[in-house]
C-alpha cells in the first residue's frame, strides 16, 4: 500500500507485485531487483545472503544499503510482533487493500488468519472485537 502512494507521490508508476518477487526487472523502482533479493534472503535466512549483501551495497552505497537494511530489520520486527499476538489487519488496510490482495496471494500467508476479511466495521472504523481497549479480550477472542 505504501509502495503504491509513495511511487504516485513522487509521479512514478511501480509495480506492486515487486513488493513479492512478482515484478519483471525492478519494478520501476530504482534498484528494486536488489533490494527484494536482499529482503528476501534476510527474511527467510537463504544461503545467498551474503551475495545479496554485497550486490546492493556495491549498487546502492553504504548510505543505500544501511537504509535498506534498516527497514528490512524494522518491518521484520514489527511483523512478527503482529503476527505473535494475533493483530488483525487495520479495518482501513482491508479496505484499500482489497482490489490487490487476493491479486498478489496476500491471503495465503499465515498471519491473514488473524484477519477476517468478510467483517464489517463498528462505527470508530475499528475491526469488531478490537475496540474498548480491552486487549487481553481482544487477544483471548
Amino acid at each position: 500500500m505504501l509502495l503504491r502512494a509513495s511511487s504516485e507521490a513522487i509521479g512514478g508508476e511501480a509495480a506492486i507485485e515487486g513488493a513479492i518477487g512478482a515484478a519483471e526487472g525492478d519494478g520501476g523502482v530504482p534498484s528494486g531487483a536488489a533490494m527484494v533479493r536482499f529482503s528476501e534472503a534476510v527474511t527467510l535466512a537463504r544461503s545467498d545472503l551474503e551475495a545479496s549483501r554485497r550486490a546492493l551495497l556495491d549498487e546502492l552505497g553504504t548510505a543505500g544499503f544501511v537504509e535498506v537494511a534498516a527497514t528490512v530489520g524494522i518491518f521484520n520486527g514489527l511483523v512478527r510482533v503482529a503476527d505473535s499476538t494475533g493483530i488483525p489487519l487495520d479495518d482501513v488496510s482491508r479496505k484499500i487493500s482489497a482490489d490487490f490482495r487476493d491479486a498478489l496471494g496476500l491471503v495465503q500467508f499465515a498471519s491473514a488468519q488473524n484477519t477476517d476479511f468478510e467483517a464489517e466495521s463498528d462505527e470508530r472504523g475499528e475491526p469488531e472485537g478490537a475496540g474498548g481497549g480491552d486487549l487481553a479480550a481482544f487477544l483471548r477472542r
